[in-house]
């Protein structure tokens, strides 16, 4: 009697973990993707007050600055 009931527990402990662990695997990553752009830094071209706003703009619609080289600007924003 006893080992029937260490069985069933088992069997039941053993299903509860199969279910957990199958319910962890259905959830999908989401995957970001992004896209990227490069422009001549706009503090160099305009004056600097321009320049600094033209960044804003680019900010505000999602832009980050991820390099800079030699006078341009490798920026990156999440895919819309």
């Amino acid at each position: 009697m006893k080992n029937k009931i260490i069985l069933g527990l088992t069997i039941i402990m053993l299903l509860a973990i199969g279910a957990w662990t199958a319910y962890g695997q259905q959830k999908k990553s989401s995957v970001i993707s992004y896209e990227y752009a490069v422009l001549y830094d706009p503090t160099e071209s305009m004056s600097m007050d321009d320049g600094i706003n033209k960044l804003n703009e680019l900010g505000a619609h999602g832009w980050e600055i991820v390099g800079i080289d030699r006078g341009k600007m490798y920026l990156k924003r999440t895919r819309r």
